[in-house]
């Protein structure tokens, strides 16, 4: 059974994230060879970060190309979600300001300048203040 230290740590340096994006993006067209020289990896450097990628069930090898696997696929999208995080990390600084103003700020003012400067749909819902607490079984507790 795979733990999420296990994935973690197998997308943990940037040449392996860039390696599980190439497998994400390159549609199974890419061979092992173009992927080393991209990235300027070693062949043992390549395969080294690839059997970690393989051992945390995010890429399956299947007549000499790598997929994502269907886990690997969700990690995937997360994983962008995290980027569009990243691009936004400025407007994401500035909503934190608000919440820890001493002026306490109404509901829907606050949603409603997420929803101007958030584009992404997902990042909007984790943001925007709901009149309930989220359940805590949606996340598996």
């Amino acid at each position: 059974m795979v733990c999420v230290a296990d994935i973690l740590r197998a997308i943990s340096d940037d040449r392996s994230l860039l390696l599980f994006t190439a497998v994400a993006v390159s549609n199974s067209e890419r061979g092992s060879d173009i992927l080393l020289h991209k990235f300027r990896l070693t062949r043992k450097q390549y395969y080294s970060r690839i059997s970690e990628l393989a051992k945390a069930n995010l890429v399956t090898r299947r007549n000499g190309k790598y997929f994502l696997t269907s886990f690997g696929k969700i990690v995937y999208l997360y994983q962008t979600i995290i980027q569009k995080a990243l691009h936004d990390y400025w407007k994401l600084k500035a909503i934190d300001e608000l919440e820890i103003s001493d002026e306490e700020m109404p509901k829907e003012e606050y949603n409603k300048i997420i929803d101007i400067l958030i584009d992404n749909e997902k990042m909007k819902e984790g943001l925007i203040h709901k009149s309930d607490p989220i359940p805590t079984e949606q996340f598996g507790a």
